[in-house]
């Protein structure tokens, strides 16, 4: 489907779904933003990152990673293989995770998790529900969660 026309560039363009895009691709979206954020805002650049557990093969077992952004430190994703929890990594990327935002002088850390995920995990690291959103299938709840950080002289 055509949906709009460059009259001057005789260019057509299109907009297409994709399920389960390629990293790559919405990348170009991330970093479009980010170049635009740079050149109209103030604000500080966002820059992502990313905690590894590794086996002895360098083989990904666990981690996490999210971004920092305008003062806030971002937790997109924290997962241990099965065989490996309960015995201190996901502590151990939490503190790694904070000791992070410390250093970047972040004013508080953001996560989200759904009800049946790790809502327990992170309030034992300070985190406290900000808000909640109903309505998802089988009445399952979203959580929004934060974690003040010590202010910033």
């Amino acid at each position: 489907m055509v949906f709009a026309r460059d009259e001057e560039a005789e260019m057509k363009y299109s907009i297409s779904y994709e399920e389960n895009p390629k990293p790559d691709d919405t990348l170009v979206l991330e970093n479009g933003i980010m170049e635009y954020d740079k050149q109209n805002q103030s604000q500080s650049q966002t820059t992502f990152f990313a905690f590894f557990v590794r086996d002895e093969k360098g083989n990904i077992v666990g981690g996490c990673d999210g971004e920092i952004m305008y003062g806030h430190l971002y937790i997109g994703h924290v997962w241990v293989t099965e065989t490996l929890r309960g015995q201190g990594f996901g502590a151990s990327l939490m503190r790694a995770v904070e000791q992070l935002a410390t250093d970047s002088r972040c004013h508080f850390m953001a996560v989200n998790t759904m009800e049946w995920q790790a809502l327990d995990f992170y309030k034992r690291f300070g985190f406290f529900v900000e808000f909640e959103r109903r309505g998802f299938d089988n009445d399952a709840i979203f959580y929004y969660l934060r974690k003040d950080l010590a202010k910033i002289n």
